[in-house]
């Protein structure tokens, strides 16, 4: 596989390893270099991880824009130090009836406010708050607005909830069902996690890593429109002016191009810049650094 390549990887991830495990065999596998990730998942966690390659990794901030959806199994009576089933049990509670479960979900949709849990990624003075956990040492981590758009109930069977939570990223889903339980006067700890989407990146669509060729690459153009962004085909003088970095329209003048977030590609496919033209003059988000689309400038 080409070690410059742009685009995206669809990857399923197993349970039991991490986000950065992925990254490790794919490079392994493929040969390259250049790779970052869309959002990690909890190494208990499994499902979908999309992938960045070459200057796709520049489109970490887009996708954590984007609405991601989880299927989740919480057993109820019990809880555990992590919120997961990798921690330790501290505490048993009554299980709770249905109803009261159902019942109390309204308050747990919309905008709510979220502590992350003590053992999570989040940053406390420069490390990590699972780091500090394990040396049992406290931390006070800051609630946090997340948007949970909906949830839905697939079943409960023998003190587990099986749910699908469509929500935005940054949402953790363990405290999620944690929160909820406590509402309901009980205790819960998520068994299994599976991140199923991913705006309109399905779960359906991805690979094991280690299934993983250079076949299974979504293109820029291909990935860009999947994620609603308008792909504009430039000609060879706006493509010159665009990788030059050149002004594409004065401030308050009229253009033809999409409001909002578009790219440009050449005439030949080349990916050429993101564009933000939301404000009165458009600007770069970034522009290609693959200059070989000069050459069909010529």
């Amino acid at each position: 596989m080409n070690e410059k390549i742009s685009g995206f990887l669809l990857v399923n991830k197993p349970a039991g390893i991490s986000t950065f495990d992925i990254i490790r065999i794919i490079k392994k596998t493929t040969g390259i270099k250049k790779l970052g990730h869309s959002g990690t998942l909890d190494p208990f966690a499994e499902g979908l991880v999309i992938i960045l390659l070459g200057q796709m990794t520049r489109l970490f901030n887009l996708f954590s824009t984007f609405p991601k959806t989880y299927r989740a199994f919480a057993e109820f009576g019990k809880s555990t130090d992590t919120l997961d089933i990798t921690g330790s049990f501290k505490e048993e509670a009554a299980v709770p009836e249905f109803e009261l479960i159902i019942d109390n979900l309204k308050y747990f949709t919309g905008i709510i406010k979220q502590r992350p849990p003590v053992y999570s990624a989040v940053h406390v003075n420069g490390i990590r708050a699972y780091e500090l956990a394990r040396k049992g040492i406290a931390v006070d981590l800051k609630e946090k607005e997340v948007t949970v758009n909906s949830i839905k109930i697939n079943s409960f069977k023998d003190n587990i909830l099986d749910f699908t939570v469509n929500c935005s990223s940054g949402t953790y889903i363990r405290t999620l069902a944690s929160d909820l339980a406590r509402k309901c006067d009980s205790a819960a700890f998520l068994k299994k996690l599976i991140r199923t989407q991913i705006g309109d990146f399905h779960l359906e669509e991805a690979k094991l890593p280690d299934e993983i060729t250079g076949k299974d690459v979504v293109t820029p153009e291909e990935g860009l429109k999947k994620c609603g962004i308008p792909v504009i085909t430039a000609d060879k003088i706006l493509t010159e002016k665009i990788l030059n970095g050149k002004k594409l329209s004065e401030k308050g003048s009229e253009n033809q191009f999409p409001a909002g977030i578009f790219s440009f590609f050449s005439e030949k496919g080349t990916f050429l810049a993101l564009i933000d033209n939301s404000i009165a003059e458009m600007r770069y988000l970034f522009v290609s650094s693959d200059k070989s689309a000069c050459n069909e400038c010529n």
